[in-house]
């Protein structure tokens, strides 16, 4: 853990002495924290550049995925029930959740699945259409969607954190 918070400072330009911590990573290439923060580093690039690493994108980011080659497999939902299939050949999914507000520049998703819930904080919603565009990688969605039912509150920010609308996906599995 010393390493990890050594390796905060070396970041933030807090260190001490970071020529001689440079030396040390360079001494010591199989050092255990360092392999997990490089995986980190590697995951998180590959995370962001298919915007997945935030909480939601905007239909710009989508297109931009699409444009590079990627196969994204958008699923367009409006409240209620409703079930997505993965197709074969998808790298991403991303489901469009219409929420019907505008006036939102950030929102709370709860997801519950049957052993698990997940709240995902600050998420993005494109004031335009008055929708969220949730991306996930293709192993994601399958946990996601592959699971069985899964249940969708979506929540404003603050306050009461009332709910704005609910999805319930795929109740047949």
């Amino acid at each position: 853990m010393k390493r990890l918070e050594e390796i905060g400072a070396y970041l933030t330009n807090e260190h001490e002495n970071p020529d001689a911590f440079e030396d040390a990573m360079f001494d010591a290439p199989d050092d255990a924290d360092l392999a997990w923060f490089d995986m980190l580093a590697r995951h998180g690039a590959h995370l962001a550049s298919h915007y997945t690493f935030d909480m939601g994108c905007l239909r710009e980011d989508v297109d931009a995925l699409v444009a590079a080659g990627l196969r994204v497999q958008v699923e367009e939902r409006w409240p209620g029930t409703t079930r997505v299939d993965l197709a074969d050949d998808t790298q991403l999914l991303c489901t469009k959740l219409h929420i019907g507000r505008t006036d939102l520049e950030r929102v709370d998703v709860e997801i519950t699945l049957a052993h698990a819930q997940k709240t995902m904080r600050d998420v993005l919603v494109d004031q335009r259409e008055g929708a969220i565009y949730g991306l996930c990688e293709r192993p994601l969605a399958q946990i996601a969607y592959g699971a069985g039912r899964s249940h969708v509150k979506i929540r404003e920010r603050g306050g009461e954190r009332r709910v704005i609308v609910e999805y319930t996906f795929n109740e047949h599995l």
